[in-house]
């Protein structure tokens, strides 16, 4: 059998793609030598032959565990000694699995099934990139416990994007383009994993007292910068409450969701004056068009009261309430 693949590009650019990740990560003060092209395949000459002027080889079969066998996995740089030192150790091992399951060659299919009779490698790729953003409070009082829990191999094996101090410092946890543990069980709108589709962030908070004026500064910057380099829709910053409403309240109804707004990250309702509501309005269908599940009303109404109007009083419903809904179900249309 005989497989067609163009020559390592392919692999190359993927693996100098994760390299990026990890320079992007660590480019101070310690950086990633570069990966050479004899670094990440060695091919035997008796196993490969150049066919045409098109730069396709053709690979055989014995060959095959071969190349399989030869691409190195990135070397991690010197990490410096330091309280957090073993669980950067561990992050690095886990970013060399990713590494080698995305570099096997050629691929075997996601049902488990042995490669096609055929592998073309395609150089235009790139990662996947967040397209929701999604805030949390710790419900902690404090930083330590937060980065113990999330360092913690096993376990809930929670983790974050971020995490916000009360100081306004910012703890960056997990490149954005991986996968994070933030969201859990979790649905807005059609979308079912949002672990998969967003980068979360944590902001150190009980969940009964008032955010500090330096978490928001850092936040409003952090946004910021998430927005503009992942092109992330105003109205796909969202709160962990809204995507879980039946088991999270996080953030609490302290967040200024409006200064957000005010800053681009978020819609909001506006003025409410003089707003004339169709008799035949149905609230649960507005919740269900801005995103929220509806399985459970009260929930989703609870959860859009403590978005939007600050409210913690759960989920009853009133004309206020439903003027709100309404003014921001259009925004979704």
């Amino acid at each position: 059998m005989q497989i067609k693949v163009y020559r390592p590009v392919a692999i190359l650019i993927l693996l100098n793609i994760i390299g990026g990740i990890f320079c992007s990560l660590y480019a101070q003060p310690t950086s990633l030598p570069a990966v050479s092209k004899s670094a990440v395949l060695k091919i035997e000459n008796k196993a490969v032959k150049d066919t045409s002027d098109e730069g396709v080889l053709i690979v055989t079969a014995d060959s095959v565990e071969t190349i399989a066998t030869t691409i190195n996995p990135l070397q991690p740089p010197e990490i410096p000694a330091g309280k957090y030192q073993r669980a950067n150790k561990l992050y690095y091992k886990m970013i060399d699995s990713l590494v080698r399951v995305i570099s096997e060659f050629p691929l075997r299919d996601s049902a488990g099934l042995t490669y096609a009779a055929e592998w073309v490698g395609t150089p235009n790729m790139g990662l996947r990139r967040p397209n929701y953003v999604i805030i949390h409070h710790t419900a902690t009082n404090g930083l330590n416990e937060v980065l113990q829990e999330f360092t913690a191999p096993g376990g809930r094996e929670a983790s974050s994007h971020y995490v916000i101090n009360k100081d306004g410092k910012v703890y960056h946890m997990l490149h954005d383009l991986l996968r994070s543990h933030h969201a859990g069980d979790s649905k807005w709108g059609n979308t079912t994993d949002l672990n998969s589709s967003s980068i979360g962030i944590e902001i150190v908070n009980n969940g009964r007292e008032a955010y500090t004026k330096e978490q928001i500064t850092s936040l409003l910057i952090l946004l910021e910068r998430l927005k503009i380099q992942y092109k992330i829709p105003v109205a796909n910053f969202i709160g962990h409450g809204d995507i879980a409403p039946t088991r999270k309240a996080d953030p609490s109804a302290k967040f200024p969701w409006k200064e957000l707004s005010e800053n681009g990250f978020g819609n909001w309702y506006g003025d409410t004056t003089n707003v004339e509501i169709p008799q035949n309005f149905d609230y649960l269908m507005g919740l269900r068009i801005i995103g929220y599940d509806v399985s459970y009303p009260a929930s989703a109404v609870a959860a859009f009261k403590r978005h939007f109007m600050n409210d913690n009083s759960g989920g009853g419903m009133n004309a206020t309430v439903r003027k709100m809904i309404y003014l921001m179900h259009k925004k979704y249309l």
